[in-house]
This record gives C-alpha cells, structure tokens and sequence, in this order.
C-alpha cells in the first residue's frame, strides 16, 4: 500500500512539473508568434508604407518646383550639341530639377524631384540627391546623383535594368539635359571616387559630360542590402530649350513627370 501511494504521488509530481514545462512551452511560443507579427508589420511599414509617405512628398516637391516653371510648348524640341546652360548651385535642401528615366515609365515613380545634398532627411522624401562636391548638370564633369533602392520611394530600385543607350533626363527651370547610360559597376561604400569629376581617377581634369547614380546593392541580398554600392554611369549627349519643347520620350509618355 505504502508503495502505491509513493507511486501515485510521483506521478501527480511529474504531472504537475509537465504543466509547468508546457506553460513555459507555451509562453515561450505565443512571444514568438508576437514577435514574428511585429516583425512582419515591421517589414512592411519598412518596404511599403515608407515608400507611400515619401512618394506623396516626392509629388508635392515636383509640383511646388513646376509651378514656378514655364510650360514648355508640347512639341519635340530639337536636340542640341552646343554648350548648354549650367544651373547656379543651389542651397541645401533646394529643390533643382526633375530627374525622368523613360525606361523605368510604370515600374516605378518617375516624378523624382532633384535636391541639393545627400542627407537622409532629403533621400527619405523620395528624391535624388545632387552630390554638393560635384559639378552641376551640364557642367564639364560629373553630375552624380544618390537614391534609396529600396524603401523611403525606391527611387532607384530598377537601377539594376538599365542597360547602355537607355536615356536618363534631368529637367531644370531653363532646359533639359539628355544623357545616355554607358555601363554600371559594383563596388564598396567607401569607394567615393566614383564621384571624382573624372570617376575612378582623383585628380585628373575632366573634358567630358557625365552623369553618375548612387544606390544601395548588396552581393548577397541585391536590392535588399547595402554592404555594396550600385554605380551607374552615363554620358551627356544634348539638351533642348524648355521654349522649344520637350524630349520626345516625354511628350509620348506625359505620365512619367
């Protein structure tokens, strides 16, 4: 009798330490379910809701800028291959000019306000960032420009499309500056002479136009990393007076400004 009882309590003990162990069990499952949801809403306020925000803001920025603007005759202007007019440098934060990719026309906002300066709190409104140290567009040298790839807009997601003779369009209060993408290059954070007036060669005089984007890749993640940088480079090839009309890539696709 003794023995039976001894055996019932030692089964009512390891009961009630299996209770305890599924509680922890449990708790430890349901702060895993929570975390993974915060997680999820984390990652989509991150990826979508950033990009939401910021676009408007994009929008309002470009609309401010073309209010101030001219309308240019919706006519294709002709192209020109003289010297064409370099904008005075702007203040921080100003806006400069609209930056129009033709090829990335319904994949991705194409009402891309320029700013002067490369600081998050101009990048996160969905912009492309003029690099201050570099020259102006149309200016001997290189215009570069910086953008998110992803998140905050993804200004830049698509950069990894363009291909050499896609053309890329910066319109100015005067003209619009018409450069051609010529080849890309992955590299380090740290590999700011992709910037130089002549990129990849510090210090050497610059004697043509050039245009350079900036933006985030990663080697193993693609667009979803920034331990690399994805460079694109493109040529200047003309411009055209606002008073004469307009490229014709946006006269045919009015949408992507």
């Amino acid at each position: 009798m003794r023995h039976q009882k001894s055996r019932e309590r030692d089964a009512r003990q390891e009961r009630r330490g299996g209770g305890v162990g599924s509680a922890i069990v449990g708790g430890i499952g349901e702060l895993l379910i929570t975390a993974g949801v915060v997680i999820g809403l984390f990652v989509v306020w991150q990826l979508w809701w950033t990009s939401v925000e910021a676009n408007n803001e994009a929008a309002q920025l470009v609309e401010e800028f073309q209010q101030t603007l001219p309308p240019a005759p919706e006519v294709v202007a002709e192209l020109r291959t003289d010297d064409p007019p370099v904008p005075a440098k702007a203040a921080y934060g100003e806006t400069t000019g609209v930056l129009i990719v033709p090829s990335w026309y319904g994949k991705t906002n194409n009402t891309m306000p320029i700013v002067e300066g490369t600081g998050l709190d101009l990048l996160d409104r969905a912009t492309a960032g003029h690099y201050e140290h570099t020259q102006q567009v149309g200016e001997v040298g290189n215009y570069a420009l910086a953008g998110h790839r992803r998140t905050y807009g993804n200004s830049f997601r698509y950069v990894n499309e363009l291909v050499a003779g896609d053309q890329v369009i910066v319109e100015t209060a005067e003209a619009w500056y018409v450069y051609e993408v010529t080849e890309h290059e992955i590299v380090l954070p740290s590999a700011i002479e992709v910037t130089a007036p002549v990129p990849n060669q510090p210090g050497v005089e610059p004697t043509e136009r050039m245009l350079t984007l900036t933006t985030c890749h990663s080697l193993t993640l693609g667009e979803y990393g920034n331990d690399h940088r994805w460079i694109t480079y493109a040529k200047f090839v003309g411009w055209m007076d606002r008073a004469d009309g307009m490229p014709e890539q946006v006269l045919e696709n009015p949408g992507v400004v």
